[in-house]
């Protein structure tokens, strides 16, 4: 059994996971494009123009950011983007500062969780009549949207193409009713894109799944898991053995 480890790590793979959701955000649909800079990497989603999560900034470098938000405005204006957002760990009140000196709100404060998957926990129990099966980015775009409420101008218009995003679908016969996203970047396995729809929670789907590929990974040699958690989907997560680290919060501007 190898060396667990620990929490300042597990954290440090959780925000690094977001760098690795904004490159999917920012290489899904076909004019959709990502913007590079030392310490900073911004996805630019024109299809999605109201959808602030496809249009998105992940930093390394506060200083880095201070010095191209204006510049991303406008990348962001050019494109006809309304709605924009920065990630900013909790722990960075100065980019928060910053940023709503600049107009941007607070608009979420996603959990920051991550497990050693040598602390997963036991298998919960199989939902019945549900097949896993291997999905893809059009039929995990839909559950999203219908998960999350969103329109065609969501996860269809933003994320249905191939990307570095692997998933994992739950049938019940030939219908699609749970999807898993995993991004697996060195021995971490970045979780995205959890979805069931109203109409099949409460059976176990959305855990049975991720438990499921969470011991794939193990057994491919991977470490850790990651992932960015709603205060709703938070639970479920810990039911997993993923540990609650904190959280990163979303500096929006709209338009």
């Amino acid at each position: 059994m190898g060396q667990r480890i620990g929490d300042r790590e597990l954290r440090r793979r959780a925000l690094a996971g977001i760098r690795d959701e904004v490159e999917a955000f920012g290489s899904s649909a076909p004019d959709s494009s990502l913007v590079r800079r030392e310490g900073l990497l911004a996805a630019v989603a024109p299809s999605t123009p109201q959808r602030s999560l496809f249009n998105s900034v992940y930093y390394s470098e506060a200083a880095a950011l201070e010095e191209e938000v204006g510049r991303l405005g406008e990348t962001y204006d050019q494109n006809g983007v309304r709605a924009w957002t920065v990630w900013v760990p909790d722990g960075d009140r100065g980019t928060a500062r910053m940023l709503a000196a600049r107009g941007h709100k607070l608009d979420a404060e996603p959990r920051a969780m991550a497990l050693d998957l040598l602390d997963l926990a036991s298998e919960p129990p199989a939902p019945a009549g549900i097949e896993p099966r291997p999905g893809d980015a059009p039929t995990a775009a839909e559950l999203n949207d219908r998960a999350y409420g969103y329109g065609p101008d969501g996860f269809r218009a933003g994320l249905a193409g191939e990307t570095a995003i692997r998933w994992h679908a739950a049938y019940e016969g030939e219908e699609a009713i749970g999807c898993v996203g995993t991004i697996e970047v060195g021995d971490d396995c970045c979780v995205t894109g959890v979805a069931t729809p109203p109409e099949h929670r409460g059976r176990g789907v959305a855990s049975w799944l991720l438990w499921r590929e969470l011991d794939r990974a193990r057994e491919r040699g991977l470490r850790t898991a990651s992932l960015q958690a709603s205060r709703a989907g938070a639970p479920l997560y810990e039911r997993l053995g993923f540990a609650d680290l904190g959280f990163v919060e979303m500096w929006e501007l709209r338009r």
